[in-house]
């Protein structure tokens, strides 16, 4: 059926409610609204991007090394969310990798402007702007100090390079409802990193899939 509508009362306006006809068992024939899930986020962007990192023989410090650091610029005016980082990680080649590195994710505060190699995102929507938000795989000039790790995963663990064939995939997802996700407000931000030593000429990869949006509060 198509859409139809329920006339409020007169408000000199003609405002009327957005329905749709249905017919059910009992009262026959009845209008059933439309709901429109909102939140009070006004988003302004959304951004993705997929990372293929290897696990490292040394450990990173968080600080100067990670795999990827994501920037809320100090005057930017808006905030961000850190909306699903999916870990998966996987043998590359025939190694004893009897180390179980931890990958974290990471807030932390930082001055100074955020400079490296930066990353261009894909838009969720070509349609948005430029990502305000400063995503890098290196952090060189801003000063950045570690506030509290939030999730981690730990990536595929062999015991022998000759027992049995290849190991099998890992998966995490951090993927939280809206109220749970990390938000990074002006002169913050996240780093994926790896706090524990691999194995010497580690060759286990590290995929991290990532997404996150940009928004103000009224």
């Amino acid at each position: 059926m198509g859409a139809q509508k329920i006339v409020l009362p007169p408000d000199s306006t003609g405002k009327a409610m957005l329905t749709q006809e249905r017919t059910v068992t009992g009262p026959g024939v009845v209008q059933v609204e439309y709901v429109i899930p909102i939140s009070e986020r006004v988003f302004s962007g959304a951004y993705l991007y997929a990372l293929n990192g290897t696990v490292q023989a040394s450990a990173h410090t968080g600080t100067g090394t990670g795999f990827w650091y994501l920037y809320n610029p100090a005057a930017s005016g808006i905030l961000l969310a850190l909306d699903y980082c999916i870990f998966m990680s996987s043998e590359a080649t025939a190694l004893a990798t009897v180390t179980a590195p931890r990958i974290n994710l990471t807030g932390f505060t930082f001055t100074g402007t955020p400079g490296g190699t930066t990353i261009a995102p894909e838009k969720v929507d070509s349609a948005f702007g430029a990502n305000v938000a400063v995503f890098m795989s290196t952090q060189v000039t801003s000063v950045v100090t570690l506030t509290k790790d939030f999730a981690s995963f730990l990536p595929t663990v062999v015991q022998s390079s000759s027992s049995g064939g290849p190991a099998g995939s890992t998966y995490a997802a951090y993927q939280p409802e809206e109220r749970l996700r990390r938000v990074v407000h002006p002169g913050e931000g996240i780093v994926c990193w790896q706090p524990d030593a691999g194995t010497a000429a580690d060759t286990r990869k590290v995929i991290t899939n990532i997404a996150w949006s940009e928004y103000t509060v009224p």
